[in-house]
């Protein structure tokens, strides 16, 4: 069992030490990056806010 939780302590650690230099080399933490490179372009085009739909489609 003290393997594992060696094991498991130098996982989280080195977790820990990849997302500290993460957060200070990019403004926008690992999930919003990643949901942003899967929307690519139609990313926009593709809500749910039929207030900003209809008004930019009648143009009133």
């Amino acid at each position: 069992m003290a393997k594992y939780s060696f094991i498991l302590a130098i996982g989280v650690a080195i977790g820990y030490g990849y997302g500290w230099k993460d957060a200070h080399a990019h403004e926008k933490n690992v999930a919003e990056r990643v949901v942003d490179r899967i929307g690519g372009e139609t990313r926009e085009r593709m809500g749910n806010d039929m207030d900003t739909r209809f008004q930019s489609t009648d143009g009133k």
